[in-house]
């Protein structure tokens, strides 16, 4: 009885051992290892907006409307039939155009539409022959600047005039991200500032134009915008379209880089 009693206690101390040091030596279990994320399950930033969410099987579509060149003799005729249609807009305003419609743009801001910036001069030679992106970002500074002394707060989205493509480069593009700019180009262009006095022709553009989830509808502050502007909201609301205005809290990437940093 003592020699069994002897051997179990010699064999009850090496598995006691061999607990001890497989505890140390061993790793620790997988499910307290950090994985690196799959790519698919990488969350969006906060600050940009998600795609359109489906409900009842249909997804949802949505139309940013956007006027350019402004604020005018126009922007005044376009808010009211905004307001008639319950849409609000996003206008890259230019800077030389805020001291004669200081008023337009408080009207614009206070009734829930975006300022958007589109430059001080508008001027392709200007903004893109100097070699460099240092007259770009000062134009466009100035320009929020004068902005913000008027409505009381900085915006930050802009479009550049002509569109970003072609003579925007990657290494531009990072001087506009690194000055905390977001840029916007279109998903459908109207045309409508070649248009005059043919209405019907930019309907007719941008019902051909629009079928994507997301559109972003390029049209300028003139007279034959202000008259096709009501049949235009009829079609895209007749579409399945709703309207949304710029919101930098739900920031949706649209430009024809496709560069995640505007």
């Amino acid at each position: 009885m003592s020699w069994i009693l002897l051997v179990l206690g010699i064999t009850y101390s090496f598995s006691g051992m061999a607990h001890w040091i497989k505890t140390m030596v061993a790793p620790p279990p997988i499910s307290v290892i950090q994985q690196p994320a799959p790519l698919g399950l990488i969350q969006e930033s906060p600050n940009v907006k998600e795609q359109p969410t489906r409900f009842l099987g249909q997804v949802r579509k949505v139309a940013y409307i956007t006027f350019d060149d402004g604020p005018s003799k126009y922007t005044g005729q376009l808010l009211d039939i905004m307001n008639q249609y319950d849409a609000k807009a996003t206008f890259f305003m230019v800077g030389e155009n805020l001291d004669y419609y200081p008023e337009a743009v408080k009207r614009l801001v206070n009734e829930g539409n975006y300022p958007g910036l589109h430059s001080m001069t508008h001027s392709y030679k200007k903004l893109y022959k100097s070699g460099s992106s240092d007259n770009f970002l000062n134009e466009f500074k100035e320009v929020q600047y004068k902005v913000e002394a008027m409505i009381g707060y900085t915006p930050h989205l802009i479009r550049a005039p002509y569109g970003s493509s072609p003579q925007i480069g990657e290494a531009f593009r990072g001087d506009i991200a690194a000055a905390g700019f977001k840029m916007w180009d279109w998903t459908t262009d109207s045309l409508d500032w070649d248009l005059p006095g043919q209405p019907n022709k930019i309907i007719s553009r941008i019902q051909r134009g629009v079928h994507r989830d997301i559109e972003v509808i390029l049209m300028h502050e003139r007279k034959q915008t202000v008259e096709a502007l009501p049949q235009i909201l009829k079609l895209l609301k007749a579409k399945g379209y709703e309207f949304e205005v710029y919101n930098p809290n739900e920031h949706v990437v649209v430009n024809f880089s496709h560069d995640p940093r505007l």
